[in-house]
């Protein structure tokens, strides 16, 4: 009746998958995690017992620090439980180095990327608009994801594969940061997640031609994806500034910057027009429309850009399926592409004159 590493993982499972988990059980974690380590210590050192105790064969593998990591990433109302996970994350990567079976069992995978991932982005969320802190646990983010595209190039069994969870984590984060830096960051992200894309089909493709394997879609953008860079850019940080009290030059200034906001959400929608994996659904076109209101100076240009989008709408075809829980009257009608109710909204907010709206709807 010796507990073994799976007796071991059952009570690590427990505590770590404690629904409200906080810092409390996850300390609890680190102690049965500690108390492994220490009793294979004493069995690999040929100890005949430990503490009068018939030592049994006790080895943490993967599962055993991917549930400690899951406890620290999920402790509520602490701040250091994503740099804790982390630290448990770069501590695999480090004994895994050692070139033995043993120590090769602990290697993470994407899954303790993604967790870790998560746990710094959950924190940025919760944190909100105004923490000058949230860049840094998005740049954390980045880091991340930096460290599994480099794993993922070397040929280590098992292979790191990032998904497309693993660039939707980091879009978040920066999404969720509102800094000034995140509609650049988080447009490169994108990119680089179609790159990955097309690099992941064309590879599959070659296969194809000489093995008939299945197609592989672990990196695929989704319109969501594209609509959160979109959102990103129309929240930017100094949207709605009282322009009245600033000087001339930080005027021109934050107005460049704006316009090089819109530019970028701009080009993120010429880039899913042009996507052939994905097609833009009513909130892209209301993002965008919003783009323009918070990001372009209120002049008529600003308003033929509104009603450009708001035909792009009108002309997209509606792919996707109705909702069951909107409803009907707020989807977007036969015939009307990918224009409903919150497209309206945002045109009407785009058009406070009632006659230009009234105009624009009429025209469609």
């Amino acid at each position: 009746l010796q507990p073994d590493t799976n007796t071991f993982n059952s009570v690590l499972r427990a505590w770590s998958y404690i629904r409200g988990g906080n810092k409390a059980s996850a300390i609890r974690a680190m102690r049965i995690l500690d108390l492994m380590q220490e009793l294979h210590h004493f069995q690999s050192s040929d100890a005949p017992s430990w503490q009068g105790i018939g030592l049994s064969k006790v080895q943490p593998n993967l599962f055993t620090y991917k549930c400690v990591i899951h406890a620290w990433g999920h402790a509520s109302h602490t701040l250091e439980g994503p740099d804790r996970a982390e630290e448990i994350l770069r501590h695999m990567l480090s004994i895994s180095k050692a070139g033995n079976n043993l120590n090769k069992e602990v290697l993470p995978d994407e899954d303790c990327f993604h967790l870790v991932m998560k746990a710094h982005a959950e924190l940025v969320r919760r944190r909100g608009k105004g923490d000058i802190a949230n860049a840094d646990r998005a740049r954390q983010v980045t880091d991340l994801l930096n460290w599994m595209e480099l794993l993922a190039l070397r040929r280590t069994k098992p292979k790191i594969e990032l998904t497309t969870e693993s660039y939707r984590i980091a879009l978040s984060a920066w999404a969720w940061s509102h800094h000034i830096d995140a509609p650049k960051q988080a447009e490169e992200i994108l990119f680089r997640m179609i790159r990955a894309c097309e690099l992941n089909r064309n590879n599959v493709n070659d296969i194809q031609k000489g093995l008939g394997s299945k197609q592989d879609d672990t990196v695929t953008p989704e319109v969501r994806d594209f609509n959160t860079v979109i959102n990103c850019c129309s929240f930017a940080r100094g949207v709605g500034l009282p322009k009245d009290e600033l000087n001339d030059d930080i005027k021109l200034n934050q107005q460049l910057a704006l316009k090089e906001t819109y530019d970028i959400a701009k080009g993120v929608l010429d880039a899913l027009l042009s996507f052939p994996y994905a097609q833009p659904d009513s909130g892209t076109f209301a993002g965008m429309i919003r783009a323009c209101v918070n990001l372009l100076p209120d002049t008529d240009e600003r308003d033929e850009c509104v009603i450009d989008i708001f035909r792009l709408a009108y002309q997209s075809p509606n792919v996707t399926e109705k909702s069951s829980v909107i409803p009907e009257r707020l989807q977007a009608p036969p015939g009307g592409g990918c224009v409903d109710a919150n497209v309206l909204r945002q045109l009407r907010h785009a058009l406070p004159n009632s006659e230009d709206y009234i105009r624009v709807r009429e025209e469609f």
